[in-house]
């Protein structure tokens, strides 16, 4: 029922400038599920629902327990209410013995066939190398099979990959089933690159370069490197869309660039690709209080529901823009409804009311199988007098990425990043001589600023199940959460709080439930409490403007949600103010929104038989001679009946 089909630019530029002066819903956080028990540090989380079963749920993670860099898996057969965990076990690592493995992310298949690729590196033999393994999972995570490599050999002992990202063709298309892997290549000049496996990770093809290093006229023998965090989607036509974060240099003849997310696509199952696009301008590496590293990582999905969104394009990344704080992140997002061609406007999706003082950060979305968006994110809002601690925040898009709902917290308790920082003197320091020669980490670091760069969700229909880095424990352990897709408070959009208007506005709010059986309850009022006053309609909208005039003075407004089958309900949204200066219309002294008999019939009773006052005395002096008296009802007669002059109120 709900849909922006009223300017919608002019709407959604709206939602742009009032996004930060909404509020965070009242509803109480899902239970949380701790998922990791060891004293040493757990990140970088990925997870899926199984497709032919949801009360299967596979995650995994960056795993210290052994004191460097493994990958642990977390399984659940009751839909993420309990989880084991194990790791990959050494026999089945790329490198054996001494092996390092990082960077895990994970994707499933339409038959349930999950799909995890690690960043192997062998950080104290001989062979010092790396490599982008893969495992796969036929029986729902019960077993492994790998690892299988995304390289014949290893090229060179100097390259280093990095950050892979994976996803398989779910469309049913002519590439359904291709498995897909971005990722950066160092040293620098890096490179983004790509690998496809044809036959179900059997085995990969040779690699693709997507984002290759570049240079300009005016920077003359200096080349750029290409970018990190990249990211494929495959959209619901088949087509195959990398983005990442990178450089776009100037062509004149002055050597100057600007960050942006970058993007290319394929529309031949990843052999080849077309002309690279730089999407929008982003902040790029940043930092979040308490140490945190942030960085503008586009991170998205496409809608393969084949309903009314089919075929939109997504992408969420945190950022500092141009009209934000200088020191402070926000979580922005864009959509594409032309296959990545053209691009929406950015769209803030964090809300909370002092978003300008606080950071927002690392978000991660899916799309479910009726086209919702479900985005989760951490940010600081429940640490309102130091904005250092974090919590995991969820928000939702019912009308394909137009609009996103109030916020509400998913982690029960706020992590301390600045409370975490261990003795790490004694772990095992990987070095490698392909990335910035060898690491070190002072034994009094804070390990805040590695609380990683991702976490993950997963949905089936309206069950939603996140994993997120917490550090509740005093350490960093994997939790998690499952709840069913609620029906939250309405986000106020547009006008701002306390603007002005002569006649009545356009009151507009963010879709707040599912596409066609949403509904809403509009309430004004003088009265701040609604205790008196109050104008009441019911939208099948998600905008409104009342019908008639409204007095002059300050009136509030909040709006609630319906679902129409169940007649169930959110709460209120929270209340918005503006001022109405009831723009006079000439004649109407009855403040019925048109002059006629009525009017006169008005004047007369309140110059003759006292009845009330007109609305407005502006209105009601019609031959302009400063006072409404007996003169304005002739004027006024002669205007109406006797072909006299206009109706002149100055």
């Amino acid at each position: 029922m709900s849909k922006v089909s009223i300017a919608s630019l002019v709407v959604l530029a709206c939602l742009l400038l009032a996004s930060s002066a909404a509020a965070t819903s009242s509803l109480p956080p899902p239970p949380n599920v701790r998922i990791t028990y060891y004293p040493e540090l757990n990140n970088e989380e990925q997870v899926f629902i199984c497709p032919g079963d949801s009360n299967i749920v596979i995650a995994n993670w960056r795993d210290f327990r052994l004191g460097y860099r493994q990958i642990g898996i977390g399984r659940s057969t009751d839909g993420g209410l309990t989880w084991v965990d194990s790791l990959i076990p050494v026999s089945m690592q790329y490198f054996g013995a001494d092996a390092r493995q990082s960077d895990p992310t994970m994707t499933v298949d339409g038959l349930g066939n999950y799909y995890m690729s690690v960043l192997d590196y062998d950080a104290v033999g001989e062979n010092d190398g790396s490599v982008i393994s893969f495992y796969k999972s036929v029986d729902k995570g019960v077993s492994w099979s790998g690892p299988v490599p995304n390289v014949s050999v290893i090229i060179d002992p100097e390259i280093f990959e990095d950050k892979q990202f994976i996803t398989v063709d779910r469309t049913g298309g002519l590439y359904d089933g291709n498995l897909y892997c971005s990722w950066t290549r160092f040293p620098n000049p890096d490179r983004i690159m790509l690998v496809r496996s044809i036959d179900g990770c059997e085995s990969f093809e040779d690699t693709v370069t997507v984002g290759p290093s570049q240079s300009s006229t005016g920077c003359g023998t200096t080349v750029f490197d290409a970018g990190q965090f990249s990211i494929p989607i495959v959209t619901s036509n088949g087509d195959l869309h990398v983005f990442w974060q990178g450089y776009s240099l100037d062509s004149g003849a002055e050597c100057s660039a600007t960050l942006c997310i970058k993007h290319r696509v394929s529309d031949d199952g990843g052999l080849s690709f077309g002309p690279e696009q730089a999407v929008l301008p982003v902040s790029g590496y940043t930092y979040a209080n308490g140490g945190i590293d942030t960085y503008s990582q586009p991170v998205g999905d496409a809608d393969l529901t084949g309903g009314p969104f089919d075929g939109n394009l997504y992408i969420a990344f945190t950022n500092r823009a141009a009209e934000d704080s200088i020191d402070h992140t926000d979580v922005d997002f864009i959509r594409s409804t032309d296959n990545g061609a053209t691009w929406s406007d950015r769209y803030q999706i964090n809300d909370a009311p002092d978003a300008d003082n606080m950071d927002a950060f690392h978000p991660w979305l899916i799309v479910n199988q009726e086209g919702i968006l479900a985005v989760i994110f951490y940010d600081q809002r429940y640490d309102p007098t130091k904005y250092s601690r974090f919590d995991c925040i969820a928000a939702y898009s019912f009308d394909g990425g137009e609009t996103f709902t109030t916020n509400h917290r998913v982690s029960s308790e706020s992590s301390r990043p600045q409370d975490l920082a261990l003795d790490i003197a004694s772990l095992p320091v990987p070095s490698f001589k392909g990335a910035s020669g060898a690491s070190t980490l002072s034994s009094s670091s804070s390990m805040a600023g590695l609380i990683a760069e991702y976490i993950g969700v997963t949905a089936f229909y309206d069950k939603i199940l996140a994993v997120w880095t917490d550090t509740r424990d005093d350490n960093q352990e994997v939790y998690s959460a499952t709840w069913d897709l609620p029906l939250l408070e309405p986000r106020l959009a547009y006008p701002e709080d306390l603007s002005s208007h002569e006649s009545p506005p356009l009151l507009g709010w963010s879709t707040s439930w599912k596409n066609n059986i949403d509904r809403y309850r509009v309430e004004l009022s003088e009265s701040g409490d609604f205790s008196s006053g109050v104008i009441s309609d019911v939208v099948d909208t998600n905008f409104y403007q009342p019908s008639s005039a409204l007095g002059t003075g300050t009136w509030y407004w909040r709006v609630k949600t319906f679902d129409v089958p169940t007649n169930d309900s959110s709460g209120y949204s929270n209340v918005r103010r503006f001022t109405s200066s009831s723009a006079v219309i000439c004649g109407d002294a009855d403040g019925n929104g048109q002059p006629d008999i009525l009017d006169v019939d008005y004047m007369i009773d309140w110059l003759y038989r006292g009845g009330p006052a007109p609305v407005s005395m502006e209105a009601a002096d019609v031959d302009n001679n400063d006072q409404v008296d007996i003169l304005d009802i002739d004027y006024f007669i002669d205007w109406l009946f006797r072909e006299g002059p206009d109706l002149n109120c100055g």
